[in-house]
């Protein structure tokens, strides 16, 4: 077989030794950061030449010295074209990244169907698993916690309560929105929900009960759609809820990605937002206050959710107990311009 002449293997430690003339355990306590047994002048010589070398360290035989990886899985149990072009996950991840980081941990993404959790951990890819967005039925889930693998969920389930988790509290957050939609006169509320197995809907389609409940409104089933949490899903089931007649005056959406597609529904069926449709998302993306008009919307703490999980994280990887198996952050209520008081305002305005 041909050798490829312009190949270059990897620099390695004894590569460096030899160019600096010291022992393979000087380089490698000078690249570990230790200071003791050498000069300051023998670690800046041999780390200029690690350099110079484009030396890389070897992440695996690192990971097997140290007795487990320095790297935290993220899995992501969605198709890479819905996962990258969602904000939500991006929030998350500024979030986990900025932790690791402080951490000097590394992090590798899976997505949905790559590998199952626990063949990350016991094949020593991860030293621990943040799944993000995860199903309430995803029977992975519950393998890789039986075989004793680090885990921390975002959002968490209530089918599995042993497993840590970080939430924003999604109940207040939806009873907060549509008190808000009540306070303005609107009393056909519509929610364009998400799916059954997300604790999101789950929790967000209580909030929206409760508040129904609270304001003396009666709960119909009519009102309430389910989408797939993709700006298409959510703009095809917005058309169908506002074909129904008489059509809802405001409407709450489980997130911001899906807002998007609604908002889009809207405008193509002649309805005005805010004056004819009031409509408020949930999660406060960065592209919420751009969108035409700026969305009314449940800010959540993204970069924090994914601080704390990346905290709890390292704790259960370095055997420390948690304070809190479950942390639920507080949400806010962000009043822009999607949402108006509501008249006689079921019909639609045609152009």
């Amino acid at each position: 077989m041909a050798i490829n002449k312009n190949f270059r293997r990897s620099t390695t430690i004894k590569d460096i030794a030899l160019e600096a003339g010291v022992s393979i355990a000087t380089v490698s306590k000078s690249l570990n950061g230790e200071k003791t047994g050498m000069s300051k002048e023998t670690r800046e010589k041999v780390l200029e030449i690690a350099r110079r070398l484009r030396y890389y360290p070897n992440l695996q035989a690192r990971g097997l010295v140290a007795k487990r990886p320095e790297a935290i899985g993220i899995v992501i149990p969605r198709t890479a074209e819905f996962a990258f072009s969602n904000p939500y996950y991006a929030e998350i991840l500024k979030g986990i990244g900025g932790r690791a980081r402080e951490a000097s941990q590394h992090l590798f993404f899976f997505l949905a169907g790559e590998e199952s959790y626990a063949q990350l951990y016991h094949h020593r890819l991860a030293a621990g698993i943040i799944v993000l967005g995860n199903r309430m039925d995803d029977p992975l889930i519950e393998d890789a916690w039986k075989m004793k693998v680090p885990l921390v969920l975002i959002p968490g389930s209530p089918n599995q309560k042993d497993i840590p988790s970080v939430d924003g509290d999604n109940v207040w957050g939806a009873c907060e929105a549509v008190g808000y939609l009540v306070r303005l006169g609107h009393r056909r509320i519509a929610f364009l929900n998400g799916p059954s197995n997300s604790k999101y809907c789950v929790e967000r389609l209580e909030g929206y009960r409760k508040a129904l409940e609270k304001n003396g409104l009666a709960f119909q089933e009519n009102l309430v759609l389910e989408s797939d949490f993709s700006q298409e899903g959510a703009y095809q089931t917005m058309k169908k809820l506002l074909s129904r007649c008489p059509a809802p005056t405001a409407v709450l959406v489980i997130n911001d990605y899906s807002a998007l597609g609604a908002l889009r529904a809207a405008k193509e069926m002649a309805f005005q937002v805010p004056e004819n449709l009031s409509v408020v998302g949930f999660g406060d993306v960065p592209l919420a206050p751009m969108t035409s008009p700026p969305l009314t919307t449940v800010h959540e703490p993204f970069q924090r959710m994914g601080q704390e999980a990346t905290d709890m994280l390292l704790k259960i990887i370095q055997g420390k107990r948690l304070s809190a198996r479950h942390r639920i952050l507080p949400v806010e209520l962000v009043i822009r311009e999607s949402c108006a008081e509501c008249g006689d305002r079921h019909r639609r305005k045609r152009p």
